[in-house]
């Protein structure tokens, strides 16, 4: 069913730069098409100076969105009300009006966990973790991991001095931050997360060489394409466990569905929606 578009109609936008390359319309507007919400979802490129005022002019209109980079961290200082998430990372991706107030959060955390959890059956109580990468992603992949009980992360990035302010804002003594590759060879670990962009261009080089590793017992990439990616692949060459971050970029989008109408999309619309955008 498509829903006309009226003076009633909420909505909802994608703030960022670039912005035209991006499966959340297709997701959210099918969301919202699939339970009949009078709301629509569009993707607007915005320079810094412009996004404070697509933020509040969205929220106070009865909307709402999501924002992507480069202006995560700007969000944060923009909205009235910022979730512990935001908080935590630093990092805002989802706003809307409520209670007088435009309300932030960053369900990246909440989205992690959830596609973690379908990923694996389980959350990450008790496990070692590898995570490469130290920008947005992995400090909301740090805070879930956190959150749900981590024995330990290594944290590898390569800047240093970058991971280890990731690893005392999120962390604590639960990370410790690796000086380069050759650390982690011979370790063994339950996962090992990319959070890294790695992959989303041709002739990328690998995120990291799996091979040195003692053990992976799966491997999730955020990155995602209309095929596995070559850190996938190269996992399952290995014989690992892995997947890519279509399911984190669904959930994540169902939790921002809830923030604003307040109940649960369908997931699989969602995941369908998407796999036929990656694969357009």
């Amino acid at each position: 069913m498509t829903l006309s578009i009226t003076a009633r109609t909420r909505v909802f936008a994608l703030v960022g730069d670039p912005v035209a390359h991006s499966s959340s319309p297709t997701i959210q507007n099918a969301a919202m098409n699939d339970l009949g919400l009078d709301g629509v979802y569009v993707a607007l490129q915005a320079k810094p100076e412009e996004m404070i005022g697509f933020v509040r002019g969205l929220a106070m209109s009865g909307g709402g969105g999501n924002i992507t980079l480069p202006h995560k961290e700007k969000a944060a200082t923009v909205v009235d009300v910022r979730s512990e998430a935001v908080k935590r990372t630093g990092a805002c991706n989802t706003f809307w009006y409520e209670d007088g107030k435009i309300h932030g959060d960053n369900t990246d955390v909440e989205g992690f966990a959830r596609a973690l959890a379908e990923f694996l059956g389980k959350g990450p109580e008790g496990q070692k973790i590898l995570v490469l990468g130290a920008g947005g992603a992995a400090r909301a992949c740090l805070v879930a991991l956190m959150d749900g009980g981590v024995e330990e992360v290594h944290l590898l990035n390569r800047s240093r001095d970058r991971a280890r302010v990731v690893a005392r804002r999120i962390g604590g003594a639960k990370v410790r931050v690796l000086d380069d590759a050759k650390d982690a060879s011979g370790q063994s670990y339950d996962l090992v997360v990319n959070t890294t962009r790695l992959g989303l261009e041709p002739g990328d080089p690998l995120p990291f060489d799996l091979s040195q590793l003692g053990r992976a017992g799966a491997v999730l990439d955020v990155v995602y394409l209309s095929r596995p990616t070559p850190f996938v692949e190269a996992a399952r060459d290995l014989g690992i466990r892995a997947t890519d971050g279509l399911e984190m970029l669904v959930q994540q989008g169902a939790v921002s569905f809830e923030r604003w109408w307040g109940e649960r999309p369908s997931l699989e619309v969602m995941r369908e929606s998407a796999r036929a955008h990656s694969e357009s």
